[in-house]
Parts: C-alpha cells; sequence; structure tokens
C-alpha cells in the first residue's frame, strides 16, 4: 500500500450529525418529524435523489416556504454545532502512522473544497494531507468513482494501491468502483446501513491497528 484516502465529512470529522441536527430543528419548527432513515440516503453524496429537504418539508405543511431564511437560520445552527466537533476516534492515531510508513495521505470528498478546506483548518488538520480531491473538480459525485481516481491520480498512485476510508454507503461504493481496499467506519447517521460491499467494517478507527489493516489490504 502507498496511500491512505479519508472521506471528510463524517469520517474524518463528523458534520454529518450536526446537518441532521440542524434540519431535524428546523423541521420541528413546522411540526414536522425528519425520519432519520430518509436522510440517510443523502449522506456521501451531491447527486439529486428523490429526497430533497425543502420539497419535502414543504410537501408536508402544504405551502411554499421562504427557502433563503430557513437556510439562513438552518446554517447558523449547523456550523455552530460543527464548531463544537473534533476528529474522530483513531483519525489523528492513523495520520501520524501513514506519515511514520511513509504513506501518502489525501481526502476524497464530495463536499466542495472550501468547505474541507474550512473544517480541516479548523481541527488542525489541513497541513496532515498531501492532496484533497473534492466534489468540485469532478464531474460525478459518489458513488460514482470520480473522486478517488482523482485523488489517486493527484497522488500519482494506481487505485488499488490505496486504502480508502469512508463512513456511507456512497462512499464506500464510489471507492470500490475505483479498486480500493474500503474500510467502513460508520457514524451515528449511517449505523445502521448496509456496508456489506466494503472489505472491513469498523466501530472506530481507534480499534483497529493501522499495521493489520495494510496487511488485509495486502500489504
Amino acid at each position: 500500500m502507498k496511500a491512505l484516502i479519508f472521506d471528510f465529512d463524517g469520517t474524518i470529522v463528523d458534520t454529518e450529525t450536526p446537518e441532521f441536527e440542524s434540519w431535524r430543528l428546523e423541521y420541528a419548527v413546522f411540526g414536522v418529524e425528519l425520519p432519520l432513515a430518509l436522510w440517510a440516503s443523502l449522506i456521501g453524496t451531491t447527486t439529486p435523489g428523490a429526497f430533497e429537504p425543502y420539497s419535502w418539508l414543504e410537501s408536508k405543511i402544504g405551502r411554499a416556504l421562504n427557502r433563503e431564511t430557513l437556510r439562513t437560520r438552518r446554517r447558523a445552527v449547523m456550523m455552530d454545532l460543527i464548531a463544537a466537533e473534533r476528529p474522530r476516534p483513531g483519525i489523528e492515531d492513523w495520520l501520524a502512522g501513514g506519515r511514520q510508513r511513509g504513506l501518502n495521505l489525501a481526502v476524497a470528498s464530495a463536499s466542495r473544497r472550501p468547505w474541507v478546506e474550512q473544517h480541516l483548518t479548523n481541527v488542525a488538520l489541513l497541513e496532515r494531507f498531501d492532496h484533497l480531491a473534492t466534489g468540485d473538480q469532478v464531474e460525478r459525485s459518489k458513488p460514482a468513482p470520480d473522486v478517488y481516481l482523482l485523488a489517486a491520480q493527484k497522488l500519482g498512485i494506481a487505485p488499488h494501491e490505496a486504502i480508502a476510508i469512508e463512513d456511507s454507503r456512497n462512499g464506500v461504493a464510489a471507492a470500490k468502483a475505483a479498486g480500493m481496499f474500503t474500510i467502513a467506519v460508520p457514524n451515528p447517521m449511517t449505523v445502521d446501513l448496509d456496508f456489506s460491499e466494503a472489505d472491513l467494517r469498523v466501530d472506530s478507527l481507534a480499534g483497529l491497528d493501522l499495521a493489520e489493516a495494510i496487511r488485509r489490504a495486502g500489504g
């Protein structure tokens, strides 16, 4: 193995729980419950799907909303919640261990580069990565493999020479389609999803030795 490639949202920092919570609170203002199972279908991709949060809320209350007002209010709540988040357990140890082993380190995120840079900076991890591959740099979002293929290209490696770390089904599908050994590390939003496509599933990177992961990936 020559590289570790990490998803960002929900994998390095749990931005997904704060985002869901901000939407849940917004829905509650209108007396509507936001089902977690419905929300989970969106995680890990920016590709439009059957569920669009504003449209779904409008369908439940039977009228149009001032989306800009809602967006501003909800985003403020979300950003406050994200600001309190730290790197997920095991992330910093894996970054340090990867560097000690001479592995390249990259991010492959469906989110836009400014978002990823901002939140990596907030947790003092931006400089730990050799490259960022983000959703605004590719044509297709996860579950298409584009962003993982871009990360491998930036690192100058073949996709099979990287281990991908993901928290979502869309992300796992993308990494596997790119030809990477893929580890699923679910967060509270995705813990109940089916990750059978992943090569390995663990509750936390803190409970998985990097050397063992490399061995399982074929060295």
